[in-house]
């Protein structure tokens, strides 16, 4: 038996090493969020395989085929939803479901609120958005398992197929602390103010996908324009672009497959009546369904289209037996490891050191300057306002191929055995490696990320004025700008900061872009006429800085991350078998298992108390928003996964019927 032991320790070393490069954590960044909720295939779990399989499969002097048949109806439920919400959200949940909305001029405001001048809400505008995710699943696993034995002693082969239905929702909603009453001054996004009743009314209208100009959303009376003066119109329809990717969907969705097809053929080197040990090969088809872009919690029914290929062992040891033979206790493993290979998906991504910047506004600053804005050294601005908006989430909205290096499944079980009962008892182990994220080299009807085009807005000034006594035929006309804040984070801009309550007088500092990226006073024309933040503002305080140049968002800005996972489970089965039917014997077996998914360890920006009345608790996010650790140190080469990794796994509980035959 020693020579035995030395063996299963060599295994055991083996895919230790394995265990230890799936859970690797150096490439965790604790304040990202997930580019995609993924979770453990409903079609991955050993533990409804081999619970009731004890005496079925591994026969020690078969010599013939012999097979085993089960049924396995589940339920399970998630639970822990603040670790979904905070995969999903990070460190802007207050309370660990709660986002909080203000505009730039709320009073007082949170410093760790959402800016609600990105979602089309007006700037005095507040409220509370509560998310509380669940996932359930109902599924019936059917388990095929043919020991071989008439071809070679321990030879077999096993199938598994689950079909899963499975249902998500992530039960959004919000409640309106202040609906505001403010207009958007000329300027900021219009050239003449844009009254309160073009604005959105809720976060959640904007998280659906309903923009300004939108037909049947927001006011029932939107018009379609905002008229400048008598040759010159912006259209809202092409100025505000709705969130495309990543929304809220607005009820919980549904989706019934095969979740995958798994497969395994193997050999027990090592069979006798008491222990055995063996190994397999093991591949999986994906049936289930590719993972969308279009919703920020959209079911995942199996494993995202991946196909797998990997390797097994099995192990046990019956270390007592009474007597009798009737009774006898043993100890057994189980052990799937796999690699997945490369799946086509569409992701949106945030911005690197810029979690949930997926929500922030760019600008389009693709048109070319056709004005002078110079400054002291004769420079001037290359590009200036294209007039059209869009949420960064649509223009980081790109095709990729996701891989994962190795993903492992271990059961470690203890089965007892008295006559024709069973019971089984023990811990699962689930591990996946982090996501492998590259972007398609060579594609059709792909299109790579457009650079000089995009810019974070944040909460600048885009059109200032031309106002001159000395040229009256270019009095009042408007002049885009090229401001840009890459500065701006989703929770404020740069000209505003963090102000809470601002003054009449700070308002009319901010509004002159005093904070923007290379700010330079903005003139134009031949004569270098100055611009102003304000019609008819023709006194030098009134003049508007531009960014000369703006700063341009790149493919390398973008943290294409991906995730992992790390689960812990516990499981318990109880099984009546017929023994004494002589070849076909049924069994009956009934269970349950109750899952503890491992987020990230790093707790802040959480408050504890009085977020459900008014979240007037500061919030105070201390986590670290710098990518560099993983992206580099000045920007991120994302050819591959060097964008942060978060760590997210389900939460859930599950019980469970089993109904068998097994024939030898």
């Amino acid at each position: 038996m020693k020579r035995h032991i030395y063996k299963y320790l060599s295994l055991g070393m083996l895919f230790g090493c394995v265990f230890a490069h799936a859970a690797d954590d150096t490439t965790t960044n604790t304040s990202a969020v997930a580019s995609q909720y993924y979770i453990r295939s409903q079609g991955l779990n050993a533990v409804r395989r081999i619970v009731g399989s004890v005496g079925k499969v591994d026969i020690y002097g078969a010599d013939k085929r012999y097979w085993n048949l089960s049924l396995t109806p589940e339920f399970t439920d998630s639970f822990n939803e603040k670790e979904i919400a905070r995969c999903l959200f990070g460190d802007a949940l207050c309370d660990g479901r709660i986002l909080k909305i203000e505009g730039s001029q709320a009073c007082p405001r949170d410093e760790n609120a959402l800016l609600a001048d990105y979602f089309y809400l007006p700037t005095d505008f507040k409220s509370q958005v509560t998310v509380k995710p669940r996932i359930q699943n109902i599924l019936v696993d059917l388990n095929f398992h043919v020991g071989l034995d008439n071809i070679a002693t321990g030879l077999y082969f096993w199938l598994q197929a689950p079909l899963v239905w499975t249902k998500w929702d992530l039960h959004a909603t919000e409640r309106i602390v202040n609906p505001g009453v403010n207009a958007y001054a000329e300027g900021y996004f219009t050239p003449n103010a844009l009254p309160r009743s073009q604005l959105l009314n809720s976060f959640l209208e904007y998280a659906t996908g309903s923009a300004p100009g939108t037909p049947g959303v927001g006011a029932n009376t939107l018009s379609q324009s905002v008229d400048i003066d008598e040759d010159a119109t912006v259209t809202v329809n092409t100025l505000f672009t709705p969130l495309n990717c990543a929304r809220f969907c607005g009820c919980h969705d549904e989706l019934t497959r095969i979740a995958e097809v798994r497969v395994a053929l193997g050999w027990n080197f090592l069979l006798a009546e008491d222990y055995h040990l063996g190994l397999n090969i093991q591949a999986s088809a994906p049936t289930g369904n590719r993972l969308t872009d279009t919703d920020l919690f959209a079911p995942q029914n199996g494993n995202g289209k991946h196909w797998e290929l990997g390797a097994g062992l099995t192990a046990h040891y019956v270390f007592w037996q009474s007597e009798d033979e009737m009774k006898q206790v043993g100890f057994y493993t189980d052990l799937n490891v796999t690699h997945l290979f490369n799946a086509r998906e569409r992701r949106c991504f945030d911005l690197c050191g810029k979690p949930l910047s997926r929500y922030m506004l760019a600008a389009d600053m693709s048109q070319t300057s056709t004005l002078n804005n110079l400054r002291g050294d004769g420079v001037a601005a290359t590009n200036q306002f294209a007039q059209r908006f869009s949420p960064v989430a649509n223009i980081t909205d790109t095709d990729v191929n996701v891989s994962v290096g190795a993903q492992a499944d271990l059961v470690f079980w203890l089965n007892y055995t008295c006559g024709n009962w069973s019971v089984d008892a023990g811990y699962n182990l689930w591990v996946r490696s982090c996501e492998k994220i590259k972007l398609l080299d060579e594609c059709d009807n792909c299109a790579t990320f457009p650079e000089d085009t995009w810019v974070l807005k944040g909460d600048a000034q885009v059109f200032g004025f031309m106002n001159s006594a000395s040229l009256p035929l270019l009095i009042n006309e408007f002049i885009p700008l090229s401001a840009s804040e890459s500065a701006a984070t989703i929770n404020n801009g740069t000209n505003f900061g963090t102000e809470s309550c601002p003054t009449v007088a700070q308002i009319a500092t901010a509004i002159n872009n005093p904070n923007i990226d290379n700010a330079a006073l903005a003139t134009a024309g031949a004569s270098n006429v100055a611009v102003n933040s304000i019609r008819n503002g023709i006194v030098p305080e009134n003049q508007i800085n531009t960014s000369i140049q703006p700063v341009f968002i790149s493919q390398a800005d973008i943290n294409y991350g991906g995730t992992k996972g790390l689960s812990n489970k516990l499981f318990y089965n109880m099984t009546y078998t017929w023994n004494d039917r002589e070849n076909c014997t049924p069994y009956i077996g009934w269970g349950g298992e109750i899952e503890w998914g491992s987020g990230h360890g790093k707790d802040c920006g959480d408050c504890n108390s009085g977020c459900e009345s008014d979240c007037a608790t500061d919030c105070s996010n201390s986590c670290d928003t710098d990518c560099s650790s993983d992206c580099g140190s000045d920007d991120c080469d994302n050819t591959s996964t060097n964008g942060s990794c978060e760590r997210c796994a389900l939460s859930q509980w599950g019980i469970w019927a089993k109904f068998g035959v097994s024939y030898n």
